[in-house]
């Protein structure tokens, strides 16, 4: 390993597996998860740029350049929007994949952060972005504080900016927004139009084995989804297009 904060992936595996993680996630808006589907691969934000491939914009873009992790690719933990209890401010399209990609031979380096890399500082150091011990990651992760566990997550060096969804991807989530639009003057349920569109772009690419969730499908009041996309639709209708539009 080349740097302190480089971390050993089989340790980490075991430490997951000891507290009973089994998945990793990776949230996204619904374009730039239809380039990852069509590419079948998770994509660095960098990678796509560098390609000529579409993705819709992202709050951290610029934080990500600044502090050179443009080219890097993150997996959670855990899933936000189940702890929140909220939409996922990266995106309504969930990838799922197996926690055994660790042990694999896709993930040669890999680092853990101690808060998200959108509250980092240009007073801070390294140190206080990454752990150096999986010891004191150990310690600290998974002990009911939601907003550390939340600004814990892997970053991905050194993968040349992709990271094959095969075999390890596990399942797709949807976030169901529960809204209607009005089309040429049709209404038009939206988790309908888009999950016909989602699942063609599933089976195209050969995903079709995956299984699919529609997060909400029976009801819109486990959490507080449904009152922040229809704010979007009411005043941030832009917002709620680079989240859900389906293309470019």
């Amino acid at each position: 390993m080349n740097n302190e904060f480089d971390l050993n992936k089989i340790e980490l595996y075991e430490i997951l597996k000891e507290k009973g993680i089994t998945h990793l996630y990776h949230a996204n808006t619904v374009s730039t998860s239809i380039t990852f589907l069509n590419n079948s691969n998770l994509l660095s934000r960098e990678s796509v740029e560098r390609n000529g491939l579409f993705q819709t914009s992202q709050f951290t873009d610029s934080k990500d350049k600044k502090y050179g992790i443009y080219d890097d690719i993150f997996l959670d933990f855990i899933d936000i929007h189940n702890i929140w209890k909220k939409h996922n401010f990266y995106g309504p399209f969930l990838f799922v994949l197996d926690v055994e990609i660790l042990k694999s031979d896709l993930i040669k380096t890999l680092r853990i952060t101690k808060k998200n890399p959108s509250n980092w500082l240009e007073t801070e150091s390294e140190k206080d972005w990454y752990y150096s011990d999986l010891t004191e990651f150990e310690g600290e992760y998974n002990k009911a504080n939601k907003r550390k566990n939340i600004g814990s997550m892997i970053i991905l060096k050194d993968i040349d900016g992709k990271l094959p969804l095969r075999p390890y991807l596990k399942k797709f989530i949807f976030d169901n927004p529960n809204l209607t639009l009005n089309i040429n003057g049709e209404k038009k349920y939206l988790a309908t139009l888009l999950s016909s569109r989602l699942y063609e772009i599933v089976n195209e690419n050969g995903f079709s084995d995956v299984e699919r969730v529609l997060r909400h499908k029976h009801s819109i009041f486990q959490c507080r989804c449904w009152i922040e996309y229809n704010a979007m639709q009411m005043f941030r209708f832009k917002n709620l297009k680079r989240l859900f539009h389906p293309n470019p």
